[in-house]
């Protein structure tokens, strides 16, 4: 179907892709897994074509439709939610249009050949199940939740993740030959996930899905697509089958690391003992060459592992914050009645479809967005450190280092560049502008942020959204182990479950 042939591709001095030869198969359902900044997002670009390889091929065996999920995609933001979903469906709309003007015209002219004609596009319509699309449409949009924001809702009135989800339910609608998607549960809650699981299960065609959702990839995948080693190793099975293959191949690069070492360290031992005398020069211009021919084994270049520990300011009053009759909204009311306590020390998940409100209910808590009614008490001087689910940087060329120099202005480099390492992002991290890092890695800047200032309370919005498994379990522990509340929004309920059993679900006004 797709075949890659020498792939070479690098951003600045950092090579991505090395040489790089696989080929996507008719019927494979991959998931492409790799560290944060490995060329996950690369990899996509130059796929669907919006990006260019430094050297190589792709090449496009037959004539088939691919579908991108494009969270960026230009949308006429007049339309409806319906108007773009039924888009999908756009040329056998215009056959429509067709067939009437042809039936029109016959039936005034008396042309027999023009009815003839539009009978022909209305039993083609048929056959394609033209009088049943709005009532499938529906049907998708449902199982997205999308009918709580209302059919006639208007494009530009959406959210980013409310639209990423309307742009995703069209292209599930078109049924691409080769669909790619690129963390698609990010604006998912559960039900939905389940409901794009069975869907994807079922799915005739041939994806490719970049996830950190590992549970999700394991329900779906039948191949994986591992970025490692400069390269894109392919492993049959789910995603669990690949973690067992995938630790048994790095342990063997490991131990032939260790022999390829100790040979090259004998070669050269043996090389400086006998090339200056004569009677062994020989031996030792031999044993150069043999030491020359060697490839040098490249170690699995994992990301430093993060140290996620967050600084916690005492804190005396009990309750931490209390909410009565809270309404929250906009231009209309999104979530109303809610009333809740959290104490010191508690931490609490909201979980609940995108587009619900959990942002803005947040948000109201914090006092950003003003209440539409109801009375929301925090406990004097309660300082709040908050993570925020969009990567938007007031200064998109500003380095890592440079945005924390401005924000810690009484930090010094060493300790700024101290608490960044513990983040998990490297120096090279540190010296690119924050944009151009990865999702992941740009969410370990924001979490940076809350390490180094004390809190009494944390406020995190999808903090898991763009950071690996191993990243996940660190964050994971460190809210559990900091001392004061938090509230956290996820639709991840393993990663929820790991940190409490005390979840809120607001249900719609």
């Amino acid at each position: 179907m797709i075949e890659i042939k020498n792939l070479t591709h690098g951003f600045g001095d950092k090579t991505l892709y090395k040489n790089v030869n696989i080929t996507i198969n008719k019927g494979d359902k991959i998931g492409l897994v790799g560290a944060n900044g490995a060329g996950k997002s690369t990899l996509i670009g130059i796929l669907n074509g919006t990006q260019l390889c430094d050297q190589g091929e792709i090449k496009y065996q037959g004539k088939f439709s691919v579908g991108y999920l494009d969270q960026y995609a230009n949308v006429d933001g007049e339309l409806t939610i319906f108007e773009y979903l039924t888009s999908a469906y756009k040329e056998l709309y215009d056959l429509e249009k067709r067939a009437e003007q042809l039936s029109l015209e016959g039936a005034e002219t008396g042309d027999m050949s023009k009815i003839e004609k539009a009978s022909t596009i209305y039993d083609q319509l048929v056959q394609s199940d033209f009088y049943a699309i709005e009532s499938k449409v529906r049907k998708f949009a449902s199982s997205l939740g999308l009918d709580v924001l209302g059919y006639d809702t208007k494009m530009k009135t959406l959210s980013g993740g409310q639209a990423t989800k309307v742009i995703l339910c069209k292209l599930l609608l078109q049924e691409p030959d080769f669909l790619i998607l690129d963390e698609p549960t990010n604006h998912l809650d559960e039900s939905h996930i389940a409901w794009l699981e069975n869907y994807l299960e079922d799915y005739q065609g041939t994806f490719l899905i970049v996830s950190h959702d590992t549970k999700f990839l394991d329900a779906v995948c039948n191949t994986i697509f591992s970025v490692e080693y400069s390269n894109i190793v392919r492993y049959s099975g789910n995603y669990s089958h690949f973690m067992r293959q995938h630790e048994e191949r790095v342990e063997n690069r490991e131990k032939q690391i260790v022999a390829q070492e100790k040979k090259i360290e004998k070669l050269e031992d043996y090389i400086a003992r006998k090339r200056c005398k004569t009677s062994t020069a020989r031996q030792a211009q031999s044993r150069q060459k043999q030491l020359d021919k060697i490839v040098r084994l490249e170690k699995l270049n994992e990301p430093p592992t993060p140290q996620f520990k967050f600084a916690y300011k005492e804190i005396n009053s009990s309750p931490i914050i209390s909410v009565k009759n809270l309404e929250v909204g906009y231009d209309k009311t999104l979530l109303k009645n809610i009333s809740f306590e959290l104490l010191n020390g508690e931490k609490l998940a909201i979980m609940g479809f995108n587009g619900l409100g959990k942002t803005t209910l947040i948000k109201t808590i914090m006092g950003i967005i003003p209440q539409l009614s109801g009375q929301v008490h925090l406990a004097p001087n309660l300082k709040i450190g908050y993570f925020e689910q969009v990567l938007n940087w007031e200064n998109q060329n500003l380095t890592a280092l440079q945005i924390m120099r401005n924000e810690f202005p009484r930090l010094d480099d060493k300790v700024l560049r101290s608490y960044l390492a513990r983040a998990g992002l490297t120096s090279k991290h540190l010296l690119q502008p924050v944009t151009s890092l990865s999702g992941g890695e740009q969410s370990k800047v924001k979490l940076c942020r809350l390490m180094i200032e004390p809190h009494n309370m944390l406020i995190l919005d999808e903090p898991t959204n763009h950071i690996d498994p191993k990243s996940k379990q660190v964050l994971a522990k460190a809210i559990k182990e900091f001392a004061g509340a938090v509230i956290f929004v996820s639709h991840e309920i393993d990663f929820v479950k790991s940190v409490t059993d005390k979840i809120f679900r607001p249900t719609i006004a």
